[in-house]
């Protein structure tokens, strides 16, 4: 991406093209009402360019971050500028009912903005699990009901229309961090999210790791952390039943401590002072420095980033690096997700933006994708 606005000239030289050619895709695309003239160049000797950088409302994308208990949805212009967004809890009957969700929120955030649905050209959409390429399932995510059970990719692309992905959220949330998080210019990172669930996000040499059947970094089924073998623990995993949110607080409450409503009251009890909840959390941090000592030693990231609810929280995130020094043979970089629990929906995002412009401005001619400017940098763009 470039940084715009930009002159045709200036393109021309950047895509390779000859200057007709350019001139003859900018006519196009001004024509579309994709891209616009915002002024003329100055101060240089000679004649003056026309600057062109991308219209507003040339199309308009849709991310979505489907939750175990909360779903955020987030429209934003063809220039990146986040117009509207919306977070409910997620509906727990799952299956179709979380898709009627997605749909009735999409609906409401375009009629706010006084927007037809249909101008809404991309929609990329992060759920928990595996996205089967064959059935369009999602598979692995008990933490949604029944979504396994449903073609996730056919049923919201008949309802929202335009190019719909499905992509599982902790990979989202590691290209969050990459796009506008702390992991930005890094080829070799690995994003773990420890919330309700427990997941990992690797991208090696600069490419995302997906494996053989869309499921690398499936971590909460590391058999650490418990016993692996026990039926209770074989749907989301041996580690996650442990390490997850509902585990933590189990262990908690399995030692002794008091009724709590979720992780939260534990820390807000260890930073009080109370030796059980301290333990708790301490155990946690060692089970997941575990986890991170084998993606360490296995995939040679330059840094790893925690997020998720839990995984994001600075203090907890010094434990981790903490203990990690004491199982690795070299020092790993550990921060805590710059994004927090925006870094999924923000990913889902940037891959949508990428196929609207993909869509919008390919052109077969071109040795690669159409290098476009880049949006502005400013608060309005991606709100963290």
């Amino acid at each position: 991406m470039l940084q715009g606005p930009i002159s045709r000239a200036d393109l021309a030289k950047v895509t390779g093209l000859s200057k007709q050619t350019t001139s003859e895709v900018v006519d196009k695309f001004e024509q579309q009402g994709l891209v616009r003239s915002v002024g003329r160049t100055s101060g240089n000797v000679g004649r003056t360019a026309v600057l062109y950088e991308l219209s507003p409302d040339g199309g308009y994308c849709l991310g979505v971050d489907l939750g175990g208990t909360k779903l955020s949805a987030v429209i934003a212009d063809i220039s990146g500028k986040v117009l509207a967004e919306v977070t409910e809890p997620t509906d727990q009957r799952g299956g179709t009912v979380v898709l009627d969700q997605i749909t009735r929120l999409t609906l409401r955030l375009a009629r706010d903005l006084g927007i037809h649905p249909s101008r809404i050209r991309s929609s990329t959409i992060g759920t928990p699990g595996v996205v089967n390429p064959k059935s369009g399932a999602v598979e692995l995510a008990p933490n949604i009901a029944h979504l396994g059970e449903v073609d996730v990719i056919s049923t919201l692309s008949e309802r929202l229309g335009g190019l719909v992905t499905v992509d599982n959220d902790v990979n989202l949330g590691l290209l969050g961090e990459m796009w506008h998080g702390c992991a930005q210019n890094v080829a070799n990172v690995a994003f773990v999210a420890l919330g309700t669930g427990l997941g990992l996000g690797l991208c090696a040499n600069g490419q995302l790791v997906r494996g053989d059947n869309g499921a690398a970094g499936e971590i909460g089924y590391f058999p650490i952390g418990g016993d692996p073998w026990r039926s209770s623990v074989r749907e989301q995993g041996c580690l996650e039943y442990e390490a997850g949110a509902a585990g933590i607080v189990r262990r908690y409450r399995q030692a002794g401590g008091a009724e709590v409503d979720g992780v939260r009251a534990i820390f807000d009890r260890m930073n009080n002072g109370e030796k059980l909840a301290a333990q708790t959390i301490d155990d946690t941090a060692r089970l997941i420095a575990q986890a991170v000592a084998i993606v360490a030693v296995t995939a040679d990231p330059k840094l790893v980033v925690l997020g998720g609810s839990i995984g994001a929280r600075a203090d907890f995130t010094e434990k981790v690096s903490a203990e990690l020094s004491r199982l690795t043979p070299r020092v790993v970089e550990i921060l805590p997700s710059a994004l927090g629990n925006r870094a999924s929906v923000v990913g889902a995002l940037a891959v949508a933006l990428n196929r609207l412009h993909e869509d919008l401005f390919g052109v077969a001619e071109l040795p690669g994708a159409l290098p476009l400017p880049a949006p502005k940098s400013g608060k309005e763009r991606i709100p963290v």
